[in-house]
């Protein structure tokens, strides 16, 4: 939206007298515009929830993805066919969600106690469709992330046994396989340009969410100790090309734990995908 926003004060600089007066009216009306925006999307997602409170099946659909992928804090995982017979409980309902809107995908956290929710929206000619539901309930005490690197890193370092079908989600798993080899080796200097600023992590085995200092501070410290821990090996995936961003949903193996789900999304920015944020629930 904020690139909207820009484009809208461009175009009327441009077509009038450059004026205060004028470029006050100007500034007045991109920020309109992204608010607008903004508060579109939420009335939207309240209606959703509200849909799925009161079990209206007609209005919960018309706001659904044709591709949603609805996961609870238990690891269960549910497509539009299965949300629409059950109706599973929104958790957080009455938490009003951070909202960050990327192009024609946005971003809501409505975060409670331990309790932490993600609903990322994405537009079509149709409007505001919500394409992926995901709870993560964080422990009360963090506990160890990973097992001791036992040789080379290879999935996901190197190889994954998947396929991603735009140029956009190519660039995506190899600024994700980046970050994962900085993290199997420690090095924050590897690490650090392929995240984005406002990145947090949410992993059910943390007792609160991690910042983008927060990790660079994990890894830093995980350098001095001399310990390397192996990333969890990617299981499957299943990833959307949504313009400006690309989102995956990874079912992911860690040894000596159960399997989970870890969403994360990328944008694209100064020349290369960086991360916006991983969202990990396990399994069972």
């Amino acid at each position: 939206m904020l690139h909207s926003s820009y484009h809208n004060l461009k175009i009327c600089v441009k077509v009038g007298a450059p004026t205060l007066l004028l470029l006050a009216f100007c500034l007045a009306f991109a920020g309109t515009a992204a608010a607008s925006g903004a508060d579109i999307l939420l009335q939207t997602d309240r209606t959703l929830i509200e849909a799925f409170q009161q079990k209206q099946e007609a209005a919960a659909e018309a706001l659904l993805s044709p591709n949603l992928a609805w996961i609870d804090s238990a690891g269960r995982r549910f497509t539009r066919a299965d949300a629409l017979k059950t109706f599973p409980m929104i958790a957080n309902a009455d938490v009003k969600p951070s909202a960050r809107i990327y192009g024609d995908s946005a971003v809501l956290f409505a975060n409670q106690g331990k309790m932490n929710v993600l609903r990322v929206w994405s537009k079509s000619p149709q409007g505001w469709k919500l394409l992926l539901y995901q709870e993560v309930q964080q422990v009360e005490k963090s506990e160890p992330a990973n097992s001791p690197l036992l040789g080379e890193c290879v999935n996901p370092c190197k190889e994954i046994p998947f396929s991603p079908a735009t140029a956009s989600e190519k660039a995506a798993i190899a600024s994700w396989q980046g970050v994962m080899k900085a993290m199997a080796e420690n090095d924050v200097s590897a690490y650090a340009p392929l995240i984005a600023d406002e990145f947090t992590a949410t992993d059910t085995f943390h007792e609160r969410p991690y910042t983008k200092a927060d990790r660079l501070a994990q890894i830093e410290k995980q350098k001095a100790s001399g310990k390397h821990n192996a990333p969890p090996e990617l299981a499957s995936a299943d990833m959307y090309d949504l313009g400006e961003t690309v989102l995956m949903i990874a079912r992911e193996q860690r040894r000596g734990s159960n399997d989970y789900f870890n969403s994360r999304m990328w944008a694209l920015r100064d020349g290369r995908w960086q991360m916006l944020f991983s969202f990990n629930t396990r399994i069972g």
